[in-house]
């Protein structure tokens, strides 16, 4: 039978009122209250015993090859509305939308999404299946390996195979097509953070609770991972790969084993999908690496490894095929800043030139709180808004046999054709860390060696919300949580500056030189296992000025 300590009950009983501040602060009353007229309207949410016969009706009008939904204009939900009247009253935007739908290409297997839904072939019905995917919860679908690719991603789905065409280029880093689009994902988030969305949460075929999901959940947070380490310490949270000292290996656990949940709940305690989506870890599962050691630095997030770079550069053209990393874009100003504030905002970026970031992606089946990789003090907080589903340009289809423009001899087409991602934008990390919507933090390490670390949270496709926790001024310890991704999939960014020498754990050294991808890659954070270690540095500069950061530390020290 199982037993839930106070710290558990303590979670699960606090979860329903932190969801409430941290999911509704994007819109003002009127449009909650809105939102929740448009709930009601969709459906009342079902008792316990009708959660897998709603979720059989979900995947039939969802997922199934079914007739479109088409509606009025006013039928649609205002966030919808206000991108119809965009497209409708703007003659630039009408003609883009309009093209990058349909500059993807006719044959298979463009003629229907990655997942296996319905080709959409206009901007109509492509607004109303986004007002139709407001009221209701992404469905478990892993079957195949465009559903693995987008799990948990229905709006990305809907516009994937487009996010690769030349139209997409134009329309989809428009800042008022953005604006409309975070409008809608704020309400799809405020219903992924209400009661209503518990209905995916289910044990059936494509319940997130059936055993597959659950099985596949445990996998990504249990498999073993790739490790240089000789340390004879059990990680709770993976399996070992070395038995010799215990012939009988610990058996498999289970979901509840790792994360904080009630089995003997239909809904295994969560009171929202994203409740689900951001779960905690029981205490234990991930200890903190050497906490009293400064040398040994934790990954900040669950994650699986994407880019190494060292001696990055201020300026790049982050844009192109190789997706460079550009300091001034990653960090810097906002086009509505002033003067002084942009020049602040470059000397923030000149501190790390000639620095390393190291760059990983946290799949939909991941742990998404973010933890502190450092001892530190928050130095710097701030928010970016960006683009939500733009590709990277350089990644960019050049023709379509669907437009029969510009047909080339020697198969040259049907090669631009193959640029088109599956799992858009999933080629385009290191772009999207650039201008996609991001929270920055800055941590002043408590070691000197180090100076400030940035993370980087990026929010990508419909992960519109990066929630930081901790506020400037409060000192973290190393693995303390500092914030977390809502409702999908994500990337994220640490940044070091030039002064420090550090060594990566092998499979992030490695990312560089062979493509590595799956969950049995999924680096732990927080584990026992040392990610990154400081094997050097250069002399800190004399005249550097004691910081708040630093005077905060003697105060400790004292």
């Amino acid at each position: 039978m199982l037993i839930l300590n106070p710290q558990d009950k303590n979670i699960l009983e606090g979860r329903a009122k932190t969801e409430t501040s941290s999911c509704t602060d994007t819109t003002d009353s009127s449009n909650n209250n809105a939102l929740h007229d448009h709930h009601q309207h969709a459906y009342n949410v079902p008792s316990a015993k009708t959660y897998s016969q709603y979720s059989e009706q979900t995947w039939q009008g969802t997922v199934s090859h079914r007739q479109k939904t088409l509606l009025s204009r006013e039928e649609l939900h205002d966030s919808v509305k206000g991108l119809w009247d965009l497209i409708e009253d703007n003659s630039e935007v009408r003609p883009l939308f309009t093209q990058m739908l349909q500059q993807v290409p006719s044959v298979p297997p463009y003629d229907e999404s990655p997942t296996g839904g319905p080709r959409l072939r206009n901007w109509t019905e492509l607004l109303c299946a986004f007002n139709d995917q407001l009221a209701q919860g992404p469905v478990w679908l892993y079957d195949t390996p465009g559903q693995q690719g987008l799990i948990g991603f229905p709006f990305n789905a809907l516009l994937n195979w487009s996010m690769s065409t030349p139209a997409d280029l134009l329309v989809l880093h428009r800042p008022d097509v953005n604006a409309h689009l975070r409008d809608i994902l704020t309400t799809y988030g405020n219903f992924l953070c209400s009661p209503a969305s518990v209905t995916v949460l289910n044990s059936s075929l494509i319940g997130w609770l059936s055993p597959t999901a659950l099985d596949a959940i445990v996998s990504t947070a249990y498999l073993p991972t790739i490790t240089t380490s000789t340390s004879s310490e059990p990680d709770p949270g993976s399996r070992r790969t070395d038995t010799t000292a215990d012939p009988q290996p610990r058996p498999r656990p289970q979901f509840h084993d790792l994360f904080v949940s009630n089995p003997l709940h239909p809904t295994h305690g969560f009171t929202s999908w994203n409740d689900f989506f951001t779960r905690h870890f029981r205490p234990g599962i991930r200890p903190t690496a050497s906490p009293s050691d400064d040398g040994v630095i934790v990954s900040a997030c669950e994650s699986t490894p994407v880019a190494l770079e060292r001696g990055v550069k201020l300026h790049s053209e982050f844009w192109v095929k190789g997706q460079p990393y550009s300091l001034v874009t990653i960090l810097g100003e906002e086009e509505e800043e002033e003067d002084e504030n942009e020049n602040e905002e470059l000397r923030e970026a000149m501190r790390f030139e000639g620095g390393t970031i190291y760059q990983s992606f946290l799949g939909a089946l991941s742990y998404h709180r973010w933890h502190a990789p450092v001892w530190g003090v928050m130095e710097k907080v701030r928010k970016i808004q960006g683009t939500y589903f733009a590709g990277c340009p350089g990644l960019v289809a050049r023709q379509s046999r669907h437009s029969g423009e510009g047909q080339q001899q020697g198969g040259e087409e049907e090669e631009d054709e193959q640029q088109l991602d599956p799992s858009a934008p999933d080629r385009s990390q290191r772009y999207l860390c650039q201008v996609g919507t991001r929270a920055l933090v800055y941590i002043r390490a408590r070691d000197r060696r180090l100076g400030t670390v940035v993370f980087v949270g990026v929010g990508m496709a419909e992960v519109s919300s990066c929630e930081v926790t901790v506020r400037e001024g409060y000192t973290v310890e190393k693995g303390e949580e500092i914030g977390m991704f809502h409702y999908g999939g994500s990337t994220h960014c640490l940044i070091f500056e030039p002064v420090v020498w550090l060594k990566f754990i092998e499979a992030a050294e490695e990312v560089g030189i062979v493509e590595r991808r799956g969950h049995d890659l999924n680096l732990p954070m927080d584990t026992w296992r040392k990610f990154i270690e400081i094997i050097g540095h250069t002399q800190i500069h004399e005249t550097f000025e004691l910081s708040k950061c630093e005077k905060v530390f003697q105060k400790c020290a004292l």
